[in-house]
C-alpha cells in the first residue's frame, strides 16, 4: 500500500506518444542496424570514398548477398522436397568415383543433407533469408572473435546461431499477438485473410509488402502472418510468383504441389500456432492469440539448424587479404584435441580477418559483441512504465516475451507457479517497475572519457592485451626406460619446463579472452546509457528467479548491476535531503571508499577530512587528484562527490533536491539467514543482527583466526630432511603445509577471506574457494615483484591450503550455521531419495522448486559432426 502511494500507476495519456517509440525500440532488429550499415556503404560507394567504412564492416557486408541466396535456395529445397539440387557448392561439384551419389570433402551425401533438411527446414523458413543471413554472419563473427585463434566450438556456435534466430522469431510472434489482440478488441473490424487448408492465403495485399499497425509502426509482412508462403502457393495455383518485384524460385525438377502444401503446414506448426481460430483453422477465432500459443524450440532442432547454417557459412563466405588477391575462405572447420581422449569440432575465423576484427574491437560502435552478451540485448530499459504483471505470461515489455520466473526449464516449477496465488508478488514487481530512473550525465561523461583515453578504472577494462608468450618447441621423443637415472632426471625437468611453458601460453591467451568479454560488457553498458541519456524517465521491468528474488530484466544496464551500472542511474524524481541527508551522504561516501568499519560519525568525519579531494573530483576528475579512483567503487564514489558538493553549495542542504540512490547491503546475508533460522545469538551478533555501538565485521574475525594459524604453521620446523628420496605421505603433506604457510604468511587480509566466508553458506566447494583466494594472493605476490607464472604450482598449492583452513575456521566459529546447513542437507538427501526435488512455498507465496538434477548426455547427428548435449531438465 505504501509503495503504491509512493509510485502510483502512471497516466496513460502522459506516455501515449512514448509508447510508439517503445514499440520501435523493442522491434529493433539486427537487420535494421545492418541496413544502416549498408546505407553507409552505398553512400560511400556513391562518393567513391570507402576510407570512412571500417574494414570489418566491408568484409561482413560482402557476405550478405551470397548467404542470402544460399539460404533462400535452402528454404525452397525444403518446401519443394527437391533432393537433386543442393545449396552446397561442394556437393554440386564433387561426384563419387563409382557414379553414385555425390559427396562433399567430408563424405557427406546429398541424402544426408536432404534428410536433415526435413528436420530443421520448418525453423529455417520462419524468417526471410536476408534477415537469417545477417544474423548468421554477425553471430559467427562474434563467436569467432571471442574464441580468438582457437575459434568457437561447433556446438556452441550452432546453439548461439539458433538462439539468435529464435529471438528474432519471438519478436515476430509478439507482434503477431499484438495485431491479433488489437483486432479482437476492434471486434474483427478488418479481416486479415482467409484460411485455406490451414495455410494463410492473403486476398489482395502483396506478399512482400508491409503492413502498419494502428499506432503507425510499420512492420514487415513476415512479422505476424505467414505471407512468406504466398509466393509458393501462388506458383502452385498458377498465379505467377515471379510477378512484380519477386525473384523466380530456384531449383531443379518438377514442382510438387501436395508436398509444398504439406511443408507449408509444417512451417506453421513449427511456428507454434496453426491457426487463429479452431484447430482446423476454418472458423473465426474464439479468442485472441497469446504468446502461450507458441512453443520454445527443441534443443536438438536448434543444434541441427545451427549446424546447417554453419555449413552454408563455411561455403559462402570469403575474405581477400588485399585488393586484387584471390579470395580465401573466411571460416574454417577443424577437429582439435581438447583432452586426453577428447576431440571437438571448431569453426575458426581467417587469421588476417581476426587481426582486423581485434583492432576494431575497441570502437564505441563495434559491430560484434561477445556471444554471451548478445543474448537478450533486446531487453533494454523502457521509456514507458512496464505492463503490469497480471499472469505469469502477461507483463513486462510491450511485445518482447518476458517470463515471470526464470525457471531454468523446470516443468515442475512452471506448473507450480501457474496454480499459485501470486497477487502479492505481482503487486511488488509492478511497483518496482513503475519507479522512474534517469542517466547520470556526470558519471557517463567520466566513464566515456576513461574508455576513449584508455584509462582502466573500475568496470572499464584495459584496452591493451597481454603479450602472449609463444608455444614451446615440442620435445624430442626418448624412450624413458632406456635412460639412466641422471638422464631421467634431466628429461623430467625438461618436460616440466615444457609443460609450464604451455600452461603459461594458454594462461595469457585466457587473460586476453577475459579482457575481450569485459570490453564487450563495458561497451554495452556505455552504449545503452548514451542511448537513453536524453530521456527524462526510463523504467525497468522486473521478474523473479526460481527462488523468488526480484531482478530487473535488462541484463546489461540495471540498478542491481556493477559499480558503473549503479553510478550511471539516478532517480528521475529528486526529493529534499532533509535535516540528516547530507550526513548520510557523507557516510555513504565513506562506505564506497572502503572506510566502512568505523562508527557512522567517524565515517561522516572521514568525508569532512577529505573535502578538498571531494571538490577536486567534481571540478576536474582527471586533473591529477586521483583520490576517488582508489575507491572500491570509484564511479559511485564520483557520483556521491557531485551530490555532496551540490548540496553544500546550495546553501540549504536540507532542502537540496537529491536523486542519488544509496544502496544498502546485508552483513554476510547468508550467515544472517542461518543465524535467524537457528536463533543463534553468537552468530547473529557477528553479522549485525543484534544492537551494537559499532558494526561488527564477520570477515575480520575469520581473518584474525586464519592469520594466527598460518603464522603458527609458518614457524613450524621440518623434523626431517626434505631432500631425502623416500619421504612418506605424511611427511610430504607436512612439507606442503609449511611451504604454503610461509608463502602466504603476511599476505592475508580481509579481502582474501571475504568471498570464501560469504559463499561458504551457499555450499562453495574446495576448488571454488581455492580459485577465489588465488585471485587475491596472485595480486599481492605480483605487487611484491614475484613472477606468478613461474610459480603457478606453488601458488595453487598454497591457495588450496588457505581455502581448507578458512573453511575449517568457518565451521568452528559458526557452529550454529553449520548445524543448520547439515540438517538441511540431510533433508535434501532424503527428499532426493524419493525421486522428488526440494520444494517449498516462500512467505510471499512463491512456490520454489530446486532445479538441480544430474545431467543426462545424448548425441545429436548433424551435417558437420556428432554433437553430445546434456540435459538436466525434468
Amino acid at each position: 500500500g505504501l509503495l503504491n502511494e509512493e509510485f502510483p500507476r502512471h497516466s496513460t495519456d502522459k506516455y501515449k506518444e512514448l509508447r510508439r517509440l517503445q514499440l520501435q525500440l523493442e522491434i529493433e532488429s539486427t537487420e535494421e542496424a545492418v541496413m544502416k550499415c549498408l546505407s553507409t556503404w552505398n553512400s560511400a560507394r556513391d562518393r567513391s570514398d570507402h576510407t570512412t567504412i571500417p574494414a570489418i564492416r566491408k568484409v561482413v557486408t560482402s557476405w550478405y548477398g551470397s548467404l542470402t541466396e544460399a539460404i533462400e535456395l535452402e528454404q525452397w529445397l525444403y518446401l519443394n522436397g527437391d533432393n537433386k539440387t543442393s545449396s552446397s557448392s561442394q556437393l554440386d561439384t564433387q561426384s563419387g568415383e563409382d557414379g553414385g551419389e555425390s559427396t562433399n570433402s567430408n563424405g557427406l551425401q546429398k541424402t544426408d543433407v536432404a534428410r536433415d533438411r526435413t528436420i530443421y527446414g520448418p525453423l529455417l523458413c520462419l524468417l526471410p533469408p536476408q534477415k537469417t543471413a545477417i544474423l548468421l554472419a554477425h553471430t559467427a563473427l562474434s563467436c569467432s572473435v571471442a574464441g580468438g585463434e582457437l575459434g568457437s566450438k561447433v556446438v556452441s556456435l550452432a546453439i548461439y546461431i539458433a538462439q539468435a534466430l529464435e529471438t528474432e522469431v519471438n519478436v515476430s510472434r509478439a507482434l503477431r499477438v499484438r495485431a491479433s489482440q488489437r483486432k479482437w478488441k476492434m471486434n474483427n473490424l478488418e479481416d486479415e485473410g482467409d484460411e485455406v487448408d490451414g495455410v494463410v492465403q492473403m486476398s489482395t495485399k502483396p506478399p512482400n509488402g508491409s503492413d502498419s499497425l494502428s499506432d503507425n509502426i510499420t512492420v514487415d509482412k513476415w512479422v505476424y502472418t505467414a505471407t512468406h508462403l504466398k509466393r509458393f502457393l501462388d506458383e502452385l495455383s498458377g498465379n505467377g510468383a515471379t510477378s512484380g518485384d519477386q525473384k523466380p524460385l530456384k531449383g531443379q525438377g518438377r514442382l510438387r504441389p501436395a508436398l509444398v502444401r504439406k511443408r507449408c503446414q509444417d512451417i506453421l506448426l513449427a511456428e507454434g500456432f496453426m491457426g487463429e481460430g479452431d484447430d482446423d483453422g476454418t472458423t473465426a477465432p474464439k479468442r485472441p492469440i497469446s504468446l502461450t500459443d507458441f512453443a520454445e524450440w527443441d534443443p536438438v532442432l536448434k543444434v541441427k539448424l545451427g549446424a546447417a547454417l554453419i555449413r552454408l557459412l563455411l561455403e559462402h563466405t570469403s575474405f581477400s587479404k588485399r585488393r586484387g588477391s584471390s579470395p580465401e575462405p573466411a571460416f574454417f572447420y577443424s577437429r582439435k584435441k581438447t583432452g586426453e581422449m577428447k576431440f571437438n569440432g571448431f569453426v575458426t575465423i581467417h587469421p588476417e580477418l581476426l587481426k582486423i576484427a581485434m583492432k576494431e574491437e575497441l570502437s564505441h560502435d563495434s559491430s560484434f559483441i561477445s556471444p554471451r552478451y548478445m543474448q537478450n540485448t533486446r531487453c533494454q530499459p523502457m521509456v514507458v512504465p512496464p505492463k503490469d504483471w497480471k499472469a505469469v505470461d502477461d507483463g513486462g515489455y510491450e511485445t518482447i516475451k518476458t517470463e515471470f520466473m526464470r525457471t531454468r526449464h523446470c516443468k515442475t516449477q512452471k506448473d507450480a507457479i501457474r496454480h499459485a496465488d501470486l497477487t502479492q508478488v505481482f503487486e511488488g514487481l509492478n511497483v518496482l517497475g513503475r519507479i522512474p530512473w534517469k542517466i547520470n550525465q556526470n558519471v557517463l561523461d567520466a566513464a566515456c572519457k576513461c574508455w576513449d583515453d584508455g584509462i582502466a578504472l573500475g568496470d572499464i577494462p584495459s584496452q591493451d592485451n597481454h603479450q602472449v608468450p609463444p608455444l614451446p618447441t615440442p620435445l624430442d621423443y626418448r624412450d624413458f626406460n632406456l635412460l639412466d637415472d641422471d638422464e631421467k632426471k634431466v628429461q623430467v625437468d625438461a618436460f616440466r619446463i615444457y609443460k609450464d611453458a604451455i600452461t603459461k601460453h594458454f594462461r595469457f591467451k585466457q587473460k586476453n579472452m577475459d579482457l575481450h568479454s569485459l570490453r564487450c560488457s563495458a561497451m554495452l553498458k556505455l552504449n545503452q546509457a548514451k542511448k537513453f541519456r536524453d530521456f527524462e524517465e526510463i523504467f525497468f521491468p522486473y521478474n523473479v528467479d526460481f527462488r523468488g528474488r526480484a531482478y530487473p530484466v535488462p541484463p546489461h544496464l540495471s540498478i542491481v548491476g556493477s559499480d558503473l551500472c549503479r553510478a550511471l542511474l539516478m532517480f528521475a524524481h529528486p526529493k529534499p535531503l532533509g535535516p540528516n541527508g547530507l550526513y548520510w551522504l557523507k557516510v555513504h561516501l565513506a562506505n564506497l571508499a572502503g572506510a566502512n568499519k568505523m562508527s557512522f560519525d567517524g565515517r561522516a568525519q572521514f568525508a569532512d577530512d577529505n573535502m578538498e579531494s571531494i571538490r577536486a573530483a567534481v571540478d576536474n576528475p582527471f586533473g591529477g587528484n586521483d583520490w576517488w579512483m582508489g575507491f572500491d567503487d570509484p564511479f559511485q564514489g564520483l557520483a556521491t562527490c557531485h551530490e555532496i558538493v551540490k548540496a553544500i553549495d546550495s546553501g540549504d542542504p536540507a532542502n537540496y533536491m537529491c536523486s542519488l540512490p544509496v544502496h544498502m547491503d546485508g552483513s554476510c546475508n547468508g550467515l544472517q539467514h542461518y543465524a535467524a533460522l537457528g536463533r543463534d545469538k553468537v552468530g547473529g551478533k557477528a553479522v549485525n543482527l543484534c544492537i551494537a555501538d559499532e558494526p561488527q565485521d564477520v570477515y575480520i574475525g575469520v581473518m584474525h583466526e586464519v592469520i594466527r594459524r598460518v603464522a603458527e604453521d609458518a614457524q613450524e620446523m621440518l623434523p626431517f630432511d626434505e631432500t631425502k628420496a623416500d619421504l612418506t605421505k605424511a611427511e610430504k603433506e607436512l612439507m606442503k603445509k609449511i611451504k604454503s604457510a610461509r608463502l602466504v604468511n603476511g599476505l592475508i587480509d580481509r579481502g582474501v577471506v571475504k568471498r570464501t566466508v560469504m559463499t561458504s553458506v551457499y555450499g562453495v566447494t574446495y576448488i571454488g574457494a581455492r580459485n577465489q583466494i588465488s585471485e587475491k594472493i596472485e595480486e599481492k605476490l605480483e605487487d611484491k615483484g614475484y613472477d606468478i607464472d613461474e610459480m603457478e604450482a606453488e601458488i595453487n598449492m598454497a591457495c588450496g591450503y588457505l581455502a581448507s583452513l578458512t573453511m575449517e575456521v568457518m565451521g568452528q566459529l559458526f557452529t550454529g550455521a553449520r548445524q543448520t546447513m547439515n540438517w538441511l542437507t540431510a533433508c535434501a538427501r532424503l527428499i532426493a531419495q524419493q525421486g522428488q526435488p526440494v520444494a517449498f512455498v516462500s512467505p510471499v507465496g512463491v512456490p520454489v522448486v530446486q532445479p538441480y538434477r544430474q545431467k543426462r548426455p545424448f548425441t545429436v547427428v548433424t551435417l558437420l559432426q556428432n554433437v553430445v548435449l546434456s540435459n538436466d531438465s525434468d
